[in-house]
């Protein structure tokens, strides 16, 4: 136990040893003094190994035979060396302090001078400013297209500068969706605002397509013009048309026999000349035809023979005791198989004169039988336009319901979108005592030729003379 107390007591003589001597350095070098004991300095000594020899006396000396004396001069010697340590610490702080606020305001300047150059740019960009006037650029838009696409359109552009700050007022002002699909003409020099209204707008599209439907054309000629247009695709289109999609129009849900027409809309897309975009939605392509159909049968008034008042078609419809539904099937037929404007309302009478025998069992006033049925060639296929085009398989034992030399009366619904002429045809009853009719087809050098007929008899020379037997 003696020789550990004793080894612990050498080692706390040796390290108080040492701070004496690295205190006694330090006052000699601050004051050029020797040292307490009036003896020189270990610069002035015998070298370090006679300083290191009389230290390990003096210490000895003390540790074994403590004094008053020697222990007070050790403590102002302690004391001292503190003092000096502590001014030595506090002049590297104050340097520490000076060189790290000067770090600071260089950073905080730089960092001011970078963000008020960006926001200037930023600022700049979003008024158009510096940008090339005059300068138009065509940029597509593709469908759906969120900020981040619109963003790079504008940027690979060059209508843009800065794509986030372009992004994020965008943003503050909630205008990061409802960008318009199809290609625009855009001046570079507009501002933000500017730009994103002209992007929200259908009205700046230049990928306009105008199609002229004439008038006759069925659903499905009408599909694949709109497809050869790319306005959208054909089988999207006629499934549309056979959908209930649209019967928040009056005259689409008021159909009576919707379900047995192979297509609903058959008929109520009015022939025109329509301006179409490029990839516009098919719900949209339909209204149009839709709309244009309503302002004309149910908006437009004219003046009509024998009445005092003007009246729309849907309304001159009643006074002949039919239905508009009737008007337009009858319409559709004397469309697909008049040769001209004359024709149409020649056939029209020889039709509503069919039509009139249908309570008389189809009989009429000669005691001719079967006038019921109106034996149009044209309905003989429909949906189909012709026989090479009902698909192969169903060729033999196709038969359609919409054959008038199978049924009676009028078919289910219009076979073609017959156009204005065809409809005022059908609205007028002219009197004839004709109830047949055919064509001479037409030839390159000579229009189609019209025979009419009161007679079977007479019919049947007349189908000589058109070369149909």
């Amino acid at each position: 136990m003696s020789e550990e107390l004793e080894k612990k007591r050498q080692e706390r003589i040796a390290n108080f040893k040492l701070s004496i001597s690295e205190a006694i350095d330090q006052e000699e070098e601050t004051t050029g003094q020797p040292s307490p004991d009036g003896q020189p300095s270990a610069a002035s000594s015998n070298g370090a190994s006679g300083t290191e020899a009389a230290s390990d006396e003096e210490l000895n000396s003390y540790s074994a035979n403590p004094t008053h004396e020697t222990g007070s001069v050790n403590k102002k010697v302690l004391r001292k060396a503190k003092k000096i340590d502590r001014k030595r610490r506090k002049r590297k702080a104050k340097k520490n302090r000076i060189v790290f606020r000067l770090v600071w305001f260089a950073m905080v300047l730089f960092l001011s001078v970078m963000i008020g150059e960006f926001i200037m740019v930023g600022v700049n960009d979003m008024l158009g400013v510096g940008r090339e006037e005059d300068q138009v650029v065509t940029l597509t838009i593709p469908q759906d297209a969120d900020i981040d696409t619109i963003t790079d359109i504008l940027y690979e552009n060059n209508v843009i500068k800065t794509k986030w700050f372009f992004k994020l007022y965008a943003i503050l002002t909630k205008s990061t969706t409802g960008f318009t699909q199809g290609t625009f003409e855009v001046a570079t020099n507009k501002d933000y605002q500017a730009l994103i209204n002209y992007m929200q707008s259908d009205m700046n599209r230049t990928d306009v397509v105008t199609i002229r439907f004439t008038e006759g054309m069925s659903l499905k000629q009408y599909a694949k013009l709109l497809e050869d247009n790319k306005v959208c695709s054909a089988s999207e289109f006629l499934a549309a048309c056979n959908s209930d999609d649209f019967d928040d129009y009056e005259f689409i849900s008021s159909i009576p026999n919707a379900s047995a027409r192979p297509l609903k809309l058959e008929g109520y897309l009015f022939p025109d000349t329509y301006d179409f975009f490029v990839g516009e939605k098919v719900d949209t392509v339909i209204e149009k035809f839709l709309a244009n159909y309503r302002r004309k049968i149910y908006g437009k008034k004219t003046r009509v023979l024998g009445y005092d008042k003007k009246m729309t078609v849907a309304e001159r419809a009643e006074t002949i005791n039919m239905t508009m539904e009737e008007v337009l099937t009858l319409a559709s037929l004397i469309q697909a198989e008049a040769a001209n404007k004359d024709d149409m309302y020649m056939i029209s009478a020889i039709l509503h004169n069919r039509l009139a025998t249908i309570p008389h069992d189809g009989i009429n006033e000669n005691n001719e039988f079967g006038l019921d049925y109106l034996q149009l060639d044209s309905t003989k296929y429909y949906p189909y336009a012709s026989l090479q085009d009902i698909p192969l398989a169903e060729r033999k034992t196709f038969k359609s319901t919409y054959n008038t030399y199978d049924h009676k009366g009028l078919p289910p619904g219009p076979i073609c979108n017959p156009g204005m002429e065809a409809i005022e045809a059908a609205l007028t009853v002219g009197k004839t005592d004709y109830y047949y009719f055919c064509h001479k087809s037409a030839t390159d050098t000579e229009p189609a030729v019209p025979y009419y007929a009161v007679t079977m008899e007479e019919h049947i020379e007349n189908l000589k003379k058109a070369g149909l037997r």
